[in-house]
């Protein structure tokens, strides 16, 4: 299939696979037109020679009569225009029975044979009879002629019988001509069939894998194209070799993904730098609020006191968001290598569950950690990364489920092409996420539409996914969670991830 790939654009290649699925439709009908024409040709002159056949026989039925009637003329009333008539007779009868073989079966030669042998003693039987006739006729039959008579009458049966045998041994053949013929047509249909059954079936398959290989292949690759890019990796490029409309399409695509990566990578060096600029004036802002609380500065009254409590939360909140920042563009640079070592994952969540204590107990949240019998407690993770990942999805749980609800943390395994993998859960009865989000809440930035009003920066999720991802695992949300998990039916989001027990 080097043609498809040789600079055909998609509708050449359309147009000539309409071609070839044409020209494969057409040929069984030709063959079989030809099969069939010729069948019927067949058939006509195996009825024409039948036909023949059939009419020479009743012919030659019609003859011994009057080549009995000749001889006894010629052997009894000594008639010597009855000698050339038997003659004549016995001539025609002859012919027709070499155009009988000729036309006939095998099986009849004997048949004839022995006919031809009884129109010899016929002929030999005349010959003498007109030899001797006498110059007058004798006013009574004599025993000889008699004897001559009866001889007459004998070949005559014997040639009857015959001409019955030949007429049975060539209604046989023509019979099993016929069936031969209906068995030929019985064949040639159910071959019809076959044929056209099976160019049917090679069009579907042909027509399926021409659209698979060809259109529908490409366009999978270009919507998976898409889909990564869009989750932000701009470095896998679409791979599709051929060179139609969806090959310059990639192509194009993947220059684009190019020029996408070096606008993210230009937007994340902007931000580190920004980051690192603000970071130093806003570490010496923040001490000198500090300041302002010693008592050495002096005593503030309760409106200065108030004002420099605000000042240090949003300078702390600043600080968090350049920090969260600086560990985002450090993360997607891969800028620190992931340490992996044995970590207790239960003693992780454990740890998590007890900082976030306090926050719980204030809206009164019940958080319960679930882990299978016989779990691997012991993962290779990085543990100082997986805490902040966990703990900022966790944290986000907290923040967003309603006051005397439910938080579950499940812990189990699964297998995947004999790997082991660890499921973690985090399944919460908060507002949940539209399906048209499930994807977005973890770009940097987004906030779920609902939940704008909410305080937080939209980099939780981000880190999070980006922590897991270079733990070589994966991360996803559904929301609703199923019924057999959900901590209220209907509501609530779960955050599933995976992530392997290998190294």
């Amino acid at each position: 299939m080097k043609l498809f790939k040789n600079g055909l654009s998609l509708f050449n290649k359309l147009f000539l696979g309409y071609l070839i699925l044409l020209a494969i439709m057409i040929l069984p009908c030709v063959v079989s037109i030809y099969s069939l024409s010729e069948l019927e040709r067949f058939a006509t002159s195996v009825a024409k020679h039948d036909l023949e056949l059939s009419k020479t026989i009743e012919q030659l039925k019609a003859i011994p009569p009057s080549m009995e009637a000749e001889g006894r003329r010629l052997v009894t009333l000594y008639k010597e225009d009855a000698y050339r008539s038997l003659m004549s007779l016995i001539r025609d009868f002859k012919d027709s029975l070499i155009s009988v073989q000729r036309n006939g079966p095998e099986e009849i030669v004997p048949t004839i044979h022995d006919i031809k042998l009884d129109l010899n003693k016929l002929e030999k039987l005349a010959s003498i009879a007109n030899a001797g006739l006498p110059k007058s006729s004798p006013p009574q039959i004599t025993p000889a002629e008699v004897q001559r008579e009866n001889e007459v009458k004998a070949i005559i049966s014997s040639i009857r019988t015959g001409l019955g045998d030949l007429e049975k041994a060539a209604q046989k053949a023509i019979s099993l001509r016929s069936s031969t013929i209906s068995s030929l047509s019985s064949q040639a249909r159910e071959i019809t069939i076959f044929v056209l059954a099976g160019a049917i079936i090679f069009f579907v398959f042909f027509t399926a894998w021409f659209l698979y290989k060809y259109i529908k292949r490409p366009i999978d690759h270009l919507r998976h194209g898409t889909e990564v890019v869009g989750q932000g990796y701009f470095d896998q490029p679409i791979a599709i070799e051929s060179k139609d409309e969806l090959g310059k399409l990639a192509e194009a695509f993947n220059d684009m993904a190019i020029r996408l990566k070096g606008l993210d990578k230009l937007k994340s060096d902007f931000i580190g730098m920004v980051s690192h600029g603000l970071k130093t004036p806003l570490t010496s802002m923040m001490e000198a609020a500090k300041l302002l609380s010693e008592p050495q500065i002096g005593k503030l009254n309760q409106d200065q006191q108030k004002l420099v409590t605000i000042l240090n939360e949003s300078m702390n909140r600043f600080h968090g968001l350049i920090d969260d920042l600086l560990h985002l563009s450090r993360l997607k640079a891969r800028l620190k290598a992931i340490e992996k070592r044995p970590v207790n994952i239960i003693k992780v969540f454990s740890d998590i569950i007890q900082i976030l204590e306090p926050m719980a107990h204030g809206k009164n949240l019940d958080v319960e950690l679930v882990s299978v019998s016989g779990l691997k407690k012991d993962i290779p993770v990085d543990e100082e990364r997986l805490f902040g990942a966990f703990m900022n999805i966790l944290h986000n749980a907290v923040k967003f489920s309603p006051k005397n609800g439910k938080i579950k943390i499940t812990l189990d395994y699964t297998d995947d092409n004999g790997k082991e993998w660890l499921k973690i859960g985090i399944i919460d009865a908060g507002p949940g996420v539209d399906k048209s989000e499930t994807e977005k809440i973890f770009d940097k930035f987004y906030q779920i539409q609902t939940l704008r009003r909410k305080d937080g920066s939209g980099l939780g999720l981000a880190i999070a996914r980006e922590i897991i991802l270079a733990h070589g695992g994966k991360i996803w949300v559904e929301s609703p969670p199923t019924e057999d998990i959900a901590v209220f039916q209907g509501k609530g989001a779960a955050f599933w991830s995976v992530l392997p027990y290998f190294p």
